[in-house]
């Protein structure tokens, strides 16, 4: 799943936050492609769109978990795309690449709806 590209870690953390509550990062990376053509990958459209953008955007890339959940979702990608800007997207990025678990869990646990199994999912997703 990882692919050793700097850009991927935008994908690996949103394909971490997605893939909860019993849905499986398998299920998840399935939709990769049509999630990064709906720009969902990007932290600067995370922190610009509204969550009802992005939750249209996710029932566009085929994530859809009904309506309750597919809102929760993208109000927590609103949420990590504020929390990114804040604390500098290069300075995050950097970060996530090193890829030391306590520098990752510093800077994520603060964010909105990011605990534990996002942790692991994107520490897993990075070959960590």
């Amino acid at each position: 799943m990882m692919t050793g590209r700097d850009s991927s870690v935008w994908e690996d953390l949103v394909v971490a936050i997605l893939s909860v509550n019993r849905y499986s990062l398998e299920r998840t990376y399935s939709k990769v492609d049509r999630i990064r053509r709906e720009g969902l990958f990007e932290p600067a459209n995370l922190f610009r769109w509204a969550p009802t953008e992005i939750a249209l955007r996710l029932r566009t890339a085929g994530y859809d978990r009904g309506q309750f959940m597919t809102a929760l979702f993208a109000e927590r990608l609103a949420s990590l795309g504020k929390h990114l800007q804040c604390s500098g997207v290069e300075n995050c990025r950097e970060i996530l690449l090193t890829g030391d678990a306590d520098s990752v869990k510093k800077l994520l646990l603060p964010a909105k709806g990011i605990g534990p199994i996002v942790l692991a999912n994107f520490l897993l997703l990075r070959g960590h």
